[in-house]
């Protein structure tokens, strides 16, 4: 049984350094901003959100991330938004990121500042382009390794002991966005800059270039029910291509025309491919505050050895 887990184990290693060196987000449709740091500022309010992911549960050593963020549009208050309109006018964004994301014996946390223009295509839709620019910090604790039960001996590969790394990081990103609908293209880690090297003989880790490809679309059933569906597809070179699929429901509490202020109650489901099926649900009340959930089902071999992943998410929005 020892010589299995440690056989997943290193095979998780192996998918997270290829294909998940960024964090797994389930929640991502309560905050694009994450995805995409020509996001920043699209609502023309000051969003904040926090976060917390524990996937695999069960699974020793499986990726868990919290993170906090802030956006929101710069030189903006409600007076002029009302005096310009949505649609009239170009205007800036910024937002913040901090983060801190552990899988086994490696961990990343980092910082990111981003900028975002917005051109108004028409009276309703933008496009946007933006950055992010800051610093993580790589750890690699060999001492979390043993080979055997009851065991101190240390993996020969990674005898090199514990490595601590600095890197600058960079994010580009686009976004054309409505009220009804959004289609975002965004690169992370667009550096790939070096990580570890263990030996003289060994082949330095990188920063994996990851990109990310979104859209979706409100579909208004009647005054109170809206149908959103959306799909985010994510490549990193060389792992397949991966796509989530994704339907919500959006109940909103009132009998007037919807506003992004309505209280609401949303829920939906996701399919990951190859990964998992998710369960989401979600509350706007008091017209600043915001809740979500979601449950991860997994499909894939690791299902055998967890029950599932967890995420929640508490949003703030300052009008």
């Amino acid at each position: 049984m020892k010589k299995l887990s440690i056989l997943l184990f290193f095979s998780l290693l192996a998918t997270v350094a290829v294909a998940q060196q960024k964090a797994l987000y389930s929640q991502y449709m309560s905050n694009y901003y994450l995805l995409n740091p020509a996001v920043a500022g699209y609502s023309k309010n000051l969003n904040f959100k926090m976060g917390y992911r524990n996937q695999w549960v069960g699974f020793e050593g499986a990726p868990s991330t919290i993170y906090l963020s802030g956006e929101g549009a710069l030189f903006q208050n409600s007076r002029s938004r009302k005096r310009r309109g949505r649609g009239t006018q170009a205007f800036h964004g910024a937002g913040g990121h901090l983060y801190k994301d552990a899988t086994g014996p490696t961990s990343r946390t980092g910082i990111m500042a981003s900028y975002a223009y917005h051109v108004p295509l028409s009276n309703t839709v933008f496009l946007s382009s933006g950055l992010s620019a800051g610093v993580q910090q790589y750890l690699f604790d060999e001492n979390k390794i043993h080979l055997a039960d009851n065991s101190n001996d240390l993996d020969p590969v990674t005898s090199g002991g514990s490595q601590r790394v600095f890197k600058p990081d960079l994010n580009v990103g686009t976004y054309l966005h409505a009220s009804e609908f959004y289609v975002g293209v965004s690169l992370f880690q667009a550096l790939g800059n070096k990580l570890f090297k263990f030996d003289d003989t060994a082949v330095p880790s990188r920063l994996a270039q990851h990109w990310f490809i979104s859209g979706g679309y409100n579909l208004a059933v009647d005054k109170n029910f809206t149908l959103a569906p959306s799909v985010l597809l994510k490549y990193v070179n060389p792992a397949p291509l991966q796509a989530d699929i994704n339907l919500k429901g959006i109940y909103t509490f009132n009998n007037r025309r919807k506003t992004e202020y309505d209280d609401q109650f949303w829920a939906g489901v996701s399919y990951r491919t190859k990964d998992a099926v998710v369960a989401l649900m979600g509350l706007q009340f008091m017209e600043q505050y915001q809740f979500s959930y979601s449950y991860d089902i997994t499909v894939s071999p690791i299902r055998h050895y967890s029950s599932g992943s967890h995420e929640i998410m508490f949003g703030f929005r300052v009008k």
